[in-house]
């Protein structure tokens, strides 16, 4: 039986040297950048394309009514009315402001992120096991897919940013 030995090295069975390594690296890296870069330049052209014209006189925006579900109405005839001001290119956020006379108690189903300042009146809020009041100058921000109970004495007005923030982080944010 022939006596065992190692077997030959070629340059071809030879692990590639360092600088293959970092040159693979490289590509990677560059052809990352490159993707991002893309990613970049269509968003700002997106944006570009669509963002609303600059204001060159004062726009009259009146609250207009809405509905909401009666189920969601605990006591009282609340009067919501509000408008939309602004929507994002992307149609991802919306801002505008919103009314309700009262006295009134009803649940609120937020449907996606938002963050809320009261302008005018008071309001007192149940959410997620705490009660807080908002007064003129007060902000607060409520997660989709929750639920808030709001008691109005008298009218409330506040201005809203309402904020999609995606498949993907919304799954997140409902695992934390």
């Amino acid at each position: 039986m022939p006596p065992l030995s190692a077997p030959s090295r070629s340059w071809l069975s030879r692990p590639p040297a360092p600088w293959f390594a970092w040159r693979r690296w490289r590509l990677l890296l560059i052809a990352g950048g490159l993707a991002l870069s893309g990613l970049v330049a269509w968003d700002l052209a997106h944006w570009a394309r669509y963002r609303p014209p600059a204001s060159t006189t004062a726009q009259a925006k009146p609250l207009q009514p809405f509905e909401v579900d009666p189920s969601w109405v605990r006591s009282g005839e609340p009067n919501f009315r509000a408008t939309v001001y602004s929507v994002s290119p992307d149609q991802r956020t919306m801002t505008g402001v919103w009314a309700c006379d009262g006295p009134s108690s009803f649940e609120w189903h937020f449907s996606l992120d938002e963050t809320v300042h009261v302008l005018e009146g008071r309001v007192d809020i149940d959410y997620q096991g705490r009660h807080f009041t908002l007064l003129p100058g007060d902000t607060a921000h409520f997660r989709a897919g929750t639920t808030a109970v709001w008691q109005v004495p008298q009218h409330l007005k506040k201005s809203f940013t309402l904020y999609k923030p995606g498949q993907l982080a919304h799954w997140l944010s409902r695992l934390f």
